[in-house]
């Protein structure tokens, strides 16, 4: 597990988006872990709440794993992720609170050359120890989920088969399966915010 984990951490973005978009749920859960600290960060200068911020945080992941498919490789993916979870954050700000925050009132415009304005983030070598580390806490918590979770994470997201492998594997309705793993990783984020919370 551990070599997985670290060849896995090793990739570059777009190599983890490859797999990604092949359904290798380790794969996001590695993206997940490399830049969950930046986008809190980054969605901090617009949200004071820190219940607020775990929450669009989470919500910002959602929406760009829902559409990695439209990332587009001639940007940084963290330019790309950073901003959704701009876009995020002021979805969740009232009209009145923009104004009192001195910031746009009208929707974002998506025209991608905005991308470019946005400053790279800086590479902290104690990050790739981090992103281990963290890789290493989804292994772990993953144990920690009931049997039912525990078995369908462990195939999904450790050995990355399918929902019609895991299925026959372990003899369960498809369905079934795609609830267990839909829930275990609903979980899991769960125990890696409360986790966090102890570093």
């Amino acid at each position: 597990m551990e070599t997985t984990g670290s060849k896995l951490t090793d990739l570059s973005d777009v190599e983890l988006i490859h797999l990604a978009l092949e359904q290798n749920q380790a794969a996001y859960i590695v993206l997940y872990t490399r830049y969950n600290a930046g986008v809190k960060n980054h969605i901090s200068r617009y949200v004071a709440q820190k219940e607020d911020i775990e929450d669009i945080a989470l919500e910002s992941f959602q929406k760009a794993f829902s559409q990695i498919g439209t990332y587009r490789a001639e940007f940084k993916f963290s330019t790309w992720l950073y901003r959704i979870a701009r876009n995020t954050a002021f979805d969740h700000l009232s009209r009145h609170d923009r104004e009192k925050a001195n910031m746009p009132t009208t929707s974002i415009s998506e025209d991608l050359t905005e991308l470019k304005e946005l400053p790279a983030e800086m590479h902290n070598p104690e990050e790739d120890i981090i992103n281990q580390q963290e890789y290493d806490k989804w292994l772990t918590n993953i144990e920690k989920l009931k049997d039912d979770y525990r078995r369908v994470a462990r195939l999904n997201l450790i050995d990355n088969l399918g929902y019609k492998e895991i299925a026959e594997a372990l003899d369960i309705p498809i369905n079934t399966v795609k609830t267990r793993i839909r829930r275990a990783k609903a979980m899991l984020l769960k125990m890696m915010e409360y986790s966090d919370e102890l570093l």
